[in-house]
């Protein structure tokens, strides 16, 4: 009897396949999450929202928000995963409303680049704009 037998794997998540595909194949992921703690779970769905919705990125238009200083972004990309892990569901409204009470303004731009990196925050500019945004937030901009 392993960590991996057919019993242990049948018994946890009781989920019985008439085809071995599906007898294999389905009972990973819950297994995989019931084994991680409750905290881990819990940073792992405020990412998954965060992700879902585009994390602050206007979906109209490609672009990202940037604030005056590595503070300022490091405090709007914080209030963005408290506003998702509490529950709040991140419209652009409400992402807007966030930003607008850090000093955050939304950069249309599809020429962001990081030029800097300060304090754990990238300085963010396309030529005629400069701000300052989380490497998060970034990511999110350039896999759009």
């Amino acid at each position: 009897m392993g960590l991996f037998s057919r019993h242990h794997w049948e018994r946890t998540v009781r989920l019985r396949s008439h085809r071995a595909f599906g007898r294999w194949l389905l009972p990973v992921p819950f297994w995989v999450w019931g084994r991680l703690t409750k905290p881990l779970r819990t940073a792992l769905l405020a990412i998954a929202v965060v992700l879902a919705v585009g994390g602050g990125a206007k979906a109209a238009e490609k672009g990202m928000y940037l604030c005056r200083s590595p503070v300022v972004a490091n405090d709007y990309w914080n209030a963005v995963n408290v506003a998702s892990g509490t529950g709040l569901r991140l419209t652009q409204a409400n992402v807007a409303d966030i930003a607008a009470s850090n000093g955050c303004v939304f950069a249309a731009s599809p020429n962001l680049k990081p030029v800097n990196f300060v304090a754990g925050m990238f300085e963010m500019t396309d030529g005629k704009l400069r701000g300052w945004a989380s490497p998060q937030a970034y990511i999110l901009y350039v896999n759009r």
